[in-house]
């Protein structure tokens, strides 16, 4: 015979389940800006030269002209002064490599405006300081 356990109806198991919580993908473009600072220093100085709210450069969408010819020197000069690849500058910036190689060629092109280069060397000229104190 069996005993009054096995009679007994077996007890059902519950199971938690955790939920991570959405992040945006917006959201993700500035943790990993924040883990580059290098990056985030060359990407903020482009938005505020530009104009261009920080947000609209990191977002989705393609936004106006003026915020993607801004969002294109900020791939260039992270590609070019930093020396990141294209496929890393795209992931900060949730792009494709071939968006950033595009962006890439199109600001080697204007490269010999002399406003461009005007701009380019102020951003440049923001990362020296860090390099001698890095060195130092």
């Amino acid at each position: 015979m069996l005993s009054r356990q096995w009679a007994r109806a077996p007890e059902k198991a519950t199971a938690t389940v955790r939920v991570a919580p959405v992040i945006s993908p917006n959201r993700l473009r500035l943790r990993r800006l924040g883990k580059d600072h290098d990056a985030s220093v060359i990407i903020r100085a482009v938005a505020r030269k530009r104009r261009v709210a920080l947000r609209d450069l990191l977002g989705p969408a393609r936004g106006d002209g003026q915020t993607a010819a801004a969002r294109q020197l900020a791939m260039y000069l992270v590609h070019v002064l930093l020396g990141r690849s294209q496929e890393a500058v795209g992931r900060l910036f949730g792009r494709d490599a071939s968006t950033v190689s595009h962006a890439c060629r199109t600001i080697e092109d204007l490269r010999d405006a002399p406003p461009l280069e005007t701009e380019i060397a102020g951003v440049e000229a923001l990362l020296q300081p860090q390099e001698a104190a890095n060195v130092a």
